[in-house]
Order: C-alpha cells, then structure tokens, then sequence
C-alpha cells in the first residue's frame, strides 16, 4: 500500500475504503478479534513514519464513526495501537520538517483512539516525544523542557487501576515508574536543570 497523506489520496483512495469497512463492521461481517485485527495488520509491515500517518489519517476520517459501534471502536484500537508502534519508530528517524510535523500531528491524533488507561499514557508519551521533535523543528531546550514537564504530569495521573486485569496494572505500573524516573534524570540533565 503506497500511502500518501496528501489530499488527494484521502479523497480517492481511502474515502471509498472507509465506507465499505463501516457497512462490513455494522453487518457483522467480522466474526473475531483475529478478523478485526487482520484489517489494521499492513500497518504493521509498513515503514513506520508511513503507518503512523495512514493509520493517523484513518482515525482523522473516520474513527468516531468506527468507534460508535463496538466492533469499530475494537478496531480503531488496533489500528491506534499499530499507528502508535510506527510513530515511536520513526520519531528518531524523521530529519526533513514536513515529516516532523506530519509525526506531531498524528501522533496526536493517534493516542485520542487508544483503550483507557493506555489512551492517557500514550498521551504522556506523545507529549515526551513532541519534546524530541520540537529541537528538530530548530526550537530551542526550553520548549522541550516544557513538553517533557507537561508530559510528567500527565504521566502521573494515569491509573493502571483501569487497567483489565491485575498482569495489565502491574505491567503499567511498572512502565509508569520507569518512564517518570527516565523522564524526570533527562529533565534534570538538561543545560538548565530542566
């Protein structure tokens, strides 16, 4: 799949995809999970900055529909989830500033989509790298100090309680700790002191 975020491809390819895919999901015609997440599976082969933006324009266009009905809220999971994993790929890999905005914006987009409590630590974690984007934007360490200090508060008012079982929660607590702990040593190393 050749995407392109531009305009043009919403309007000729991914337009007459999204309502066949809402008629199939309302129809019931996807029986399992397994079905549901073969639909969002060739994000996963993609390169990751192109996965981040498919799926990141797929939601855009079409998630409240999706998620309206039970089996398309389940797949907007699946395909925020796949977005997500190539958007953390390509954040250290993407030099030219189109790209880097283009991952801004779907990182945003993409975390809005995800289950609660991962929804709101991916929040955290898009604010984290948004940090890292910014510099290569050309602004300077305070406007990553101020995403990083933005993205710890965020992370600490995750709630691994939401998580579905107690091997979720202790696994989010877990990442939660680490990820304030990292957080917090690169906020204090910064020139300033964070």
């Amino acid at each position: 799949m050749n995407f392109s975020p531009k305009d043009e491809y919403v309007d000729t390819v991914l337009k007459p995809v999204l309502p066949k895919l809402y008629a199939a999901i309302r129809m019931r015609d996807f029986r399992t999970v397994d079905e549901i997440d073969a639909v969002a599976e060739p994000l996963r082969s993609m390169p990751p900055l192109t996965a981040a933006l498919c799926a990141a324009t797929v939601l855009h266009a079409a998630g409240r529909i999706l998620a309206a009905d039970p089996l398309g809220e389940t797949l907007t999971w699946f395909v925020a989830i796949a977005g997500t994993a190539g958007a953390w790929k390509a954040v250290p890999l993407v030099e030219e500033q189109r790209d880097v905005r283009h991952l801004l914006g779907a990182l945003d987009v993409l975390w809005r989509y995800e289950p609660s409590p991962y929804r709101e630590i991916d929040h955290a974690q898009a604010l984290y790298a948004g940090g890292h984007l910014a510099l290569a934007l050309g602004l300077d360490h305070d406007a990553l100090a101020s995403r990083w200090r933005q993205a710890l508060r965020l992370l600490a008012e995750v709630d691994p309680a939401l998580a579905r079982n107690p091997e979720e929660r202790a696994n989010l607590e877990r990442t939660r700790r680490h990820l304030e702990q990292e957080w917090s040593e690169q906020l204090a190393a910064l020139p300033d002191g964070g």
